[in-house]
């Protein structure tokens, strides 16, 4: 896995970096995978951040990013290249809306967590002992 994708409107919302950040507390993410987190809203940056969420992330080696779209329409730079796959919690997958020529697998995000960790697609459950 190249890139993993937590966040959007879709699952961006307090309850879901909650659990993210429970998958990840204590661990790093896999070398050569890079993890954006992108919270839903302003909202939910703010609370997030309240409640250290934040440091969670960035200590696994996470961006954490402002509220906005970021990866999951790819209308910025945060694109995949030809060939990279995307382990995203976004809720739409279809040929290039992450990049042209990436690949993108919808998962959770807890999956989205563990993938990172492991740098393939892997759900917590394969955490244990990691």
């Amino acid at each position: 896995m190249d890139t993993v994708f937590l966040g959007s409107c879709t699952n961006g919302r307090i309850e879901d970096l909650r659990l993210a950040a429970s998958v990840l507390r204590g661990r790093r993410i896999a070398e050569g995978v890079r993890m954006l987190v992108v919270p839903g809203s302003a909202r939910v940056r703010l609370q997030a951040e309240l409640e250290g969420l934040d440091k969670i992330f960035l200590a696994s080696g996470a961006e954490w990013r402002a509220a906005g779209c970021s990866m999951c329409l790819g209308m910025n730079p945060d694109q995949l290249s030809p060939g990279e796959r995307s382990a995203s919690t976004s809720n739409r997958n279809f040929e290039g809306r992450q990049g042209k020529g990436g690949r993108t697998h919808l998962v959770s995000p807890a999956v989205a967590a563990a993938t990172a960790v492991t740098g393939h697609l892997a759900a917590p459950a394969d955490l244990i002992g990691v």
